[in-house]
Order: structure tokens, then C-alpha cells, then sequence
């Protein structure tokens, strides 16, 4: 009975939230995210394993339908694949996960009637049309698959993250702040106060882009914060659903517009190999359709352009999706810049499938 009336309780708060973003959603001037404090200390050993695995112009700031899906106001040193140590401290999954019931759909869980509400609106922007449309932020929380490095122009092939990749695909009007992590999960991002530093910040109207999942799956590494010691590993069905509502409910309780992104596969992918961390996609697919909220299904188009690259490369200088270590071997888990622009391509492909308001405001 305390269950029922706590989810109703819920319900209703996030209702509510949602109601007043429809007349108040605007953007502000934020300043930066403070990164987490260094009190937390990764003391993991990360296993090495792969588990299988021209919108029209619109008047007005997008708006959030009820539940979380967008419509438009107007008209018209993570150790990866064979334990070589890497730049910015994310674990690889050591916890053999399987792909079993992944959602074979292309592109984006829309999340329900409402996030293709408003569909007519933005579909087929010109360049015109998005110089009037009004500023917004778009935060990303994540890990080292998705954070910010320092590009080698003399080395193509160091490591990127999508993150810092996305920005690209969108106009002067979009301010991207990536504030991923590596070596973070689902967790320990909310633990540091990571979530609640973006939080403090946005706005109604901003988005904000969620992706865990890859150190989430690793069930031997763990970390320690304040002194006690926490594994890396939730569950996908159970604890990672949890944590993840606190992402879309601290979104909605600003007004602002949460999407889940599933994390992309490992290099096993490739030439038709196995979508690792397929089981935590599918979690944000499930969670994403219970709480109306838009997935854009990273991990399902990354391994499909994966997939299709046959025979896979067989050393760094074929390699050019994933991060090339010194040594010349291939990286498991991370990307090189080509691999992290063309996953940022994706991810904005499925925010345009999804019908997001965001979806106007990229170059066409």
C-alpha cells in the first residue's frame, strides 16, 4: 500500500514539473560544472573480459510533453581490452554480458506517444529558420567512452570521446557541456556529486544526455569513497534502473529534458561479432518506455556499423573506429576521433528520430 501511494506521490510530482515547463521553458547563462572532488579513489582492478554481447522554423523553446517527452512550441586509466592501461580512468566491463533481449529496432526508443509529439514541427529545419530558434545547453553526464581528452593533431588515432565530438553536429544556438567522467558509473557519478553539480545549473528547456553501463557491468573492480569501499557492478534490471531515475527525475524537476543514450559496444563487435553490454542498453530501452522518456540507441547503431566491418582490423595501422595504444594494439573499449565523431552522428541521428525539439537546431 506504501509503495502504491510513494509511485503515485511520484507521478504527481513529476506531472506537475512537466505541466509548468510548457509555459516556462527557456534557457539561461550557467557557468561550469566543478569536477568531482579527489576524494574518491579507483581502487579496481578492471577485468580485460568482453562480454557478448530541416525542421521548419519554430517560434519558442521546446517544451516538454507530459512524462518527459519533447514536442515544439510554435509552428511550423581504464584497463580495456587485454589489460593495457588507458587515459581517463574508466574500467572496462569484465562481467561477460550477454545480448539477450535487445531491441532490434533502429535508432531511438521514442519513449511513448509524447516524445513524437509536435513530429510536424521540426521536421526539416533550414539554416533560416534555426537562427531564430532560442539558446540552449545540452548537458552530458557519462564515463571515459564519452568525456572530454586533448586531441593529438599529430596523432589521429588518440583517444576521444563522442562528448566532445557532439557539438559539431549542431548550431551556434546549442552549447554542449560534457561533464562525463572516466571510470565513473551510474553510481559513484551521483555519490561524487556530479549530477547534483549539473543539476544546480540547467535549465528549463536544456537536455540532458545520460550514458552508463560500461563500468556498471564490471563485477569485480570497486572503488572507494570516504572510506568505504563500493563495487562497480549493478545490476542492469535491478540497482541500474534505480540509479538512472534519479537522472530523469532531477531533468524533469528542472523542467529540463532527460535522454537516455545506451552505451556502445566493445571492439568484439566487429565482422558480425557480439553486442557486449547489450543487457544494460536494454535496460534504458525498458526504462525508457516506463517513464516516457527518449533512448537514443548508441549501442545498437554502433554495433551495427561495427558489425558490417569485415575481416576486422587486425592492428593499429587498420585501425580506425577504436583507440590505438602506444604499444599499436588495439583498445576494447575506447575511440579514437573518427570513432568518437561518427558515434556523436549517431547519437544526434537518433535525437532526430526520437522528434526532440534539439532535432531543429542541428546543421543540415
Amino acid at each position: 500500500m506504501k509503495n502504491r501511494i510513494y509511485q503515485r506521490a511520484r507521478a504527481l510530482a513529476r506531472a506537475a514539473a512537466l505541466a509548468g515547463c510548457v509555459t516556462s521553458c527557456s534557457s539561461a547563462n550557467e557557468g561550469s560544472v566543478q569536477a568531482p572532488s579527489a576524494g574518491a579513489s579507483g581502487a579496481a582492478s578492471a577485468g580485460a573480459n568482453e562480454g557478448p554481447g530541416g525542421s521548419a522554423p519554430i517560434a519558442g523553446a521546446p517544451v516538454v510533453s507530459p512524462r518527459g517527452g519533447a514536442s515544439n512550441a510554435g509552428s511550423g586509466g581504464s584497463p580495456g581490452s587485454g589489460g593495457s592501461a588507458s587515459s581517463g580512468g574508466s574500467i572496462s566491463s569484465g562481467g561477460g554480458n550477454s545480448a539477450g533481449g535487445v531491441s532490434t529496432s533502429a535508432g531511438a526508443a521514442g519513449a511513448g506517444p509524447s516524445a513524437s509529439a509536435g513530429a510536424a514541427g521540426i521536421a526539416g529545419a533550414g539554416t533560416a529558420g534555426a537562427e531564430n530558434l532560442p539558446a540552449l545547453n545540452v548537458y552530458i553526464a557519462g564515463d571515459s567512452t564519452v568525456s572530454e581528452y586533448t586531441l593529438d593533431p599529430k596523432n589521429p588515432k588518440s583517444q576521444a570521446g563522442w562528448g566532445q565530438m557532439l557539438g559539431a553536429n549542431y548550431g551556434s544556438k546549442v552549447k554542449v557541456l560534457n561533464k562525463a567522467v572516466g571510470g565513473r558509473t551510474a553510481r559513484r557519478f551521483i555519490q561524487e556529486g556530479s549530477l547534483s553539480a549539473i543539476l544546480k545549473l540547467i535549465q528549463a528547456g536544456d537536455y540532458l544526455l545520460v550514458q552508463f553501463g560500461t563500468n556498471d557491468s564490471n563485477t569485480t573492480a570497486k572503488y572507494t569513497l570516504d572510506g568505504v569501499e563500493y563495487p562497480y557492478f549493478a545490476d542492469a534490471q535491478t540497482d541500474f534502473k534505480t540509479n538512472l531515475r534519479q537522472y530523469i527525475d532531477g531533468a524533469l524537476e528542472k523542467k529540463a529534458i532527460p535522454i537516455l543514450v545506451t552505451p556502445p559496444p566493445r571492439n568484439s563487435a566487429y565482422c558480425k561479432g557480439p553486442r557486449s553490454l547489450g543487457n544494460y542498453g536494454q535496460a534504458m530501452l525498458e526504462l525508457g518506455k516506463a517513464d516516457n522518456v527518449a533512448v537514443v540507441d548508441l549501442g545498437l547503431k554502433t554495433h551495427a556499423h561495427l558489425s558490417a566491418i569485415c575481416p576486422k582490423p587486425a592492428n593499429g595501422s587498420e585501425e580506425t573506429f577504436f583507440k590505438v595504444n602506444a604499444d599499436q594494439s588495439i583498445d576494447g573499449t575506447h575511440f579514437q576521433e573518427n570513432g568518437a565523431r561518427t558515434m556523436a552522428a549517431f547519437v544526434a541521428d537518433g535525437v532526430d528520430e526520437a522528434k526532440l525539439g534539439l532535432s531543429a537546431y542541428r546543421k543540415r
